[in-house]
């Protein structure tokens, strides 16, 4: 569980970063004020307990590459309860979200979804439901930690001056998903 905690309090730094970079700004304390605002949010108790329970949801249901239709699921689920926008389906079972301006610059923030077809071996209350499926790579957690992304970007809109596109997707380490994720943004 530390780990978690670390790996998502980096990925927040670096989303603070990104969006520094892209926000203009008049001051350099005012820049300063914009993480330590954005962390206190990410730091709150609730924010972690929400983040530890929907990685479980999805690390207990696993599903394979072309076949993530719950876990697109949960995803379009919980946008929907931040109230953030999304277009569904991408490529089937992908999901893209909107946070910010909706016009450019654009930033994009991405986690893959899919599993692996190998039985989970621990013995703990959380681990695969599903016989010969389990999340060894970790895109459990890499989507959660997009989703915690989202819910802090969400409650900081106002704040932003950029469009964030929060993509959830199967292996999109392949070029040809990432040109149909282009095509559907200009839809």
């Amino acid at each position: 569980m530390a780990s978690f905690t670390f790996l998502f309090h980096l990925f927040i730094t670096i989303i603070l970063h990104v969006f520094l970079a892209a926000t203009p700004s008049s001051s350099a304390s005012e820049q300063l004020s914009i993480p330590t605002h954005f962390l206190d949010f990410a730091k709150k108790p609730q924010t972690f307990d929400w983040m530890v329970k929907i990685r479980r949801k999805i690390h207990e249901y696993p599903e394979l590459v072309y076949e993530e239709y719950k876990t697109s699921e949960v995803i379009r689920e919980e946008l929907d309860k931040l109230g953030i926008s999304y277009k569904h389906p991408v490529a089937e079972t992908g999901v893209i979200g909107y946070i910010g301006t909706g016009n450019a610059p654009f930033v994009a923030l991405r986690a893959d979804m899919d599993a692996l077809p190998m039985q989970e071996m621990v013995e703990w209350e959380h681990k695969s439901k599903v016989p010969g499926k389990m999340h060894a790579c970790g895109h459990d957690a890499h989507v959660t930690m997009l989703l915690g992304a989202a819910r802090i970007l969400k409650h900081h809109e106002k704040e932003i001056q950029v469009c964030f596109l929060i993509i959830c997707f199967f292996f999109l380490h392949n070029v040809m998903f990432f040109l149909i994720i282009l095509k559907s943004m200009m839809a």
